[in-house]
């Protein structure tokens, strides 16, 4: 054990150097308990060189590592100041000769460092576990699965992984590692729906889901020798969560292809009717949610619709309303949900795209829109449309309800009106 006593001063001035930026990061955000934990945890660290015996550093070390655990310490943070007081420290017994300490010191912050990790790694574990299991309830919550019910298959191996990786126990299930055997495998490689296998997104999950079993079989075969580079295993989780919501999207957007393409349609336009409205944009929030990927509403409304009806008559409004709705079907993907709102009121929901994105698609409509000419009993018919988005938030724990819908509508709603407010033929 190195012998900390004639370096504490040292040692202390280290420690402050590197804690000054964290205590007045507390005093700027005036948040008392912030700055009571920045300076328990400072404490609790000091102390770690303060030790007399190897016991008492042995207890230290773990009041330590549970602290910095309970009290969700970054471990960057951690590893940070780890790093900056061994340089520092080695630095000071370099200078001065002693390699004995020097030797000590380098080997009791490889224990503590070793300690952390393995801490840290078990804390990751559970938040992953929980992450599962909160994208495994969305997916139940579905009314309608459809492909989804193999999405919810491949939650389940991944629980199944992380169950393993936390206890290691013979008794417990051992998750299938040959990617054509597990459930989700055995689905890939022997559907047969024409519609979905031929396309890129099919493929691309096909190529995830064995880039993912991979990942999986080294982490199972490194977890067996124990835990000898926690890092490396925290890194090759991680990706293996990162494909797995990458599956879970490709697999949404297969999903959502089928629902539009089986879905009853508006006579006048064939887009999604209104009555499906709330049973499918429910179903998306809760796939959302499970994929911790985000989705858009888009209002539209012809501007002076009316206008164009008194005008030139019925037929004149109904190949306008067609028109646009041919529109958007050219601009939008296959996975986007269209509905006939209303008369001349259309929503969009935008599945996997943020609120940026959401923007950018709706100027597209709207620039769009206005150069269109429709020929009508020989004359030239142009429209505008006036355009409101909303993000829906899907990083949230709470349930869908009707309700919930009323409000996005209701916010989206809003925003069409303030588009109409504020001249027509643009986007809010």
């Amino acid at each position: 054990m190195f012998k900390s006593e004639n370096y504490l001063s040292e040692i202390r001035a280290s420690i402050d150097t590197f804690y000054v930026d964290f205590e007045e990061e507390a005093l700027n955000e005036k948040s008392f308990k912030y700055a009571q934990t920045i300076n328990e945890h400072k404490t609790l660290f000091i102390s770690l060189f303060e030790c007399l015996t190897p016991d008492d550093a042995k207890e230290k070390m773990q009041e330590f590592v549970y602290f910095c655990v309970t009290h969700d310490i970054p471990y960057m943070f951690v590893y940070g100041e780890l790093l900056t007081i061994s340089r520092n420290l080695m630095g000071i017994f370099a200078m001065v000769g002693d390699l004995e300490n020097l030797k000590h010191l380098n080997h009791y912050l490889d224990t503590l460092e070793e300690q952390i990790t393995i801490a840290y790694f078990y804390k990751f574990l559970r938040r992953l576990a929980t992450k599962n299991h909160l994208r495994l309830s969305h997916l139940s919550n579905l009314i309608e699965k459809n492909l989804m019910i193999h999405y919810q298959r491949h939650i389940e191996w991944m629980i199944q992984l992380i169950d393993y990786l936390q206890y290691r126990d013979e008794n417990r299930p051992f998750p299938e590692l040959d990617h054509n055997l597990c459930e989700f495998g055995q689905w890939l490689h022997n559907t047969a729906i024409p519609y979905i296998t031929s396309t890129s997104h099919f493929k691309g999950v096909g190529e995830l889901h064995h880039s993912l079993h991979d990942l999986a079989s080294e982490v199972v075969d490194q977890s067996k020798n124990g835990l000898k580079n926690p890092k490396h295993l925290i890194h090759l989780i991680q990706r293996i969560d990162y494909t797995s919501l990458e599956i879970g999207n490709e697999i949404a957007i297969l999903n959502d292809m089928i629902m539009i393409e089986e879905y009853s349609k508006d006579p006048l336009t064939g887009l999604l009717s209104r009555r499906l409205f709330d049973k499918v944009v429910m179903t998306q929030i809760e796939i959302a949610k499970a994929t911790e990927s985000p989705c858009s509403l888009i209002m539209c409304d012809l501007d002076h619709f009316k206008i164009i009806n008194d005008t030139h008559g019925h037929l004149a409004g109904d190949a306008v309303i067609k028109d646009f709705s041919n529109l958007l079907q050219i601009l939008l993907r296959k996975s986007d949900f269209i509905f006939r709102y209303g008369g001349e009121e259309f929503i969009i929901l935008l599945p996997a795209t943020p609120e940026e994105d959401t923007r950018q698609i709706a100027q597209k409509i709207c620039t769009a829109t206005a150069s269109r000419a429709i020929s009508f009993n020989g004359l030239v018919l142009n429209y505008t449309v006036s355009i409101g988005i909303v993000p829906i938030i899907t990083d949230t724990t709470t349930c869908v309800l009707k309700d919930t819908l009323k409000n996005y509508v209701a916010q989206v709603d809003a925003k069409l009106y303030l588009a109409k407010q504020n001249g027509r033929n643009r986007v809010e």
